[in-house]
């Protein structure tokens, strides 16, 4: 099953120092694939083939638009767009969807706009060309020198300064730069790792609820979850990739430690939720489309306790990630 990786240990500092050039020249063993089977293209008037960026440094994002991890990526993939453009770089994404929803074209194209990307992206509905490319994880970036070869891998996030360090030496430029704060993340303070709701995954909802699949009531128990766990209130159908809210009322209640909660949620018709964060005072989040929303948006990195109530059946929450 493919990941979502966050803050990675960089494996090639060594390729940081001076001399960068030679060792990627070094490593570049293999020529990308195509892109195959690709469901269209957005902010490009045609579809983008390799052979025709031969003479440009490539930089392809593999990403999916409800992941977290991909959107803080995107600030410095359209920077370096911007930066290094005229000088040979060409970013590319290709969008590979983790959950059904992410395969509609309009859903996709709301989100590149909302993101502000402004570099082309391909819809690879099919993992074609993720599979073609031997992908496992989102985001993951592939570095691709003048002519075409692959000279570097990396997975999640982390690897911001090495992937410029790396551009700039393709590029001819000096590959000494600075990194810039907020590119690489210090996610250490995050303890929860990603949940999900739906049946394809294991879920961690507490077990006093017995969770199960299909339709069940349940009621928040006297006792808040545990780190790491939520518990429901009212009727939730449990689908394939998410629980979906039946009765005309209900909630979630979930305890992690991290500073950051950010939920895949989408709801039919658009409904507002009842967000409250360690028993302070609600606030209101509008949900519909489905796409990841920042429910808690903090900076102490401790243990908290976030309740989100919906008035009205129709919701759908897919996943939780934090930050």
């Amino acid at each position: 099953m493919p990941t979502r990786r966050s803050l990675l240990t960089l494996s090639a500092s060594g390729a940081l120092a001076a001399g960068l050039l030679p060792v990627l020249r070094a490593r570049a063993a293999a020529e990308a694939a195509a892109f195959t089977g690709l469901d269209g293209w957005i902010n490009t008037d045609a579809p983008l083939q390799l052979e025709a960026l031969r003479g440009k440094v490539v930089l392809v994002d593999f990403w999916t638009y409800s992941c977290i991890n991909c959107r803080r990526t995107v600030p410095y993939l359209n920077r370096w767009q911007a930066q290094y453009g005229a000088a040979g770089l060409q970013v590319i994404g290709i969008h590979t969807p983790e959950f059904g929803f992410e395969h509609m074209r309009p859903n996709v194209a709301a989100a590149v706009r909302a993101l502000s990307i402004r570099y082309p992206v391909g819809q690879d509905n099919d993992f074609r060309t993720w599979r073609d490319w031997g992908i496992e994880a989102w985001p993951s970036f592939v570095l691709l020198d003048r002519n075409g070869r692959i000279v570097l891998r990396r997975e999640g996030e982390g690897h911001a300064h090495e992937l410029e360090t790396a551009i700039r030496a393709l590029l001819g430029l000096s590959p000494s730069v600075k990194p810039t704060p907020g590119d690489d993340p210090d996610l250490s303070g995050v303890r929860t790792g990603e949940i999900y709701f739906g049946a394809l995954h294991p879920t961690p909802q507490d077990r006093a609820q017995r969770p199960r699949l299909g339709e069940g009531s349940y009621t928040f128990p006297a006792a808040p979850p545990r780190a790491g766990e939520y518990q429901l209130d009212g009727t939730w159908l449990r689908e394939q990739e998410a629980l979906v809210l039946r009765s005309a009322g209900g909630g979630l209640r979930l305890r992690f430690t991290a500073a950051k909660l950010h939920l895949v949620a989408g709801a039919t018709p658009p409904t507002r939720l009842s967000v409250r964060v360690d028993g302070g005072a609600p606030r209101e989040v509008e949900i519909g489309l489905p796409t990841l929303t920042t429910l808690v948006d903090g900076s102490d990195y401790a243990t908290h306790e976030v309740t989100v109530s919906a008035a009205a059946p129709g919701l759908s929450v897919f996943s939780a990630t934090f930050g």
